[in-house]
């Protein structure tokens, strides 16, 4: 396996750690912190990061299920670090919504990632 991948798949496993401590730390005290929006921060980077050392890796955009899934889900977590953006600038408006939204999308997110993982094992065996 090329080192590329395999630095961007430490990148996935990483983003998908932040992005879930976020999300359920949030989802379970239902109250949104200063820290929650670094951690989405780094967890939307790393994610990021990983698609972009992908893609060079590959030399183009392959558009399987998983691409697309993937794609969505980046563009997604995009949408809900900038919602706890907007949260943090007006001092909390809007947070009621954020809940289920950031749930909806960390789901979308955790399949796009366990869809790669089995991608990437069935290549491996």
């Amino acid at each position: 396996m090329p080192i590329e991948i395999i630095i961007a798949t430490v990148l996935f496993t990483l983003a998908l750690i932040l992005y879930s401590i976020a999300i359920w730390n949030e989802r379970l005290t239902r109250v949104l912190k200063p820290w929650h929006l670094q951690v989405f921060f780094f967890g939307v980077l790393a994610d990021a990061l990983g698609v972009w050392i992908t893609y060079k890796a590959v030399g183009a955009i392959v558009f399987t299920p998983h691409a697309i899934l993937g794609f969505s889900a980046l563009a997604l977590m995009t949408i809900n670090f900038l919602w706890v953006l907007i949260i943090f600038i007006r001092n909390k408006q809007g947070q009621q919504r954020f809940h289920q939204f950031g749930l909806s999308v960390w789901s979308i997110w955790i399949i796009s990632y366990l869809s790669g993982f089995a991608t990437g094992i069935q290549k491996i065996l």
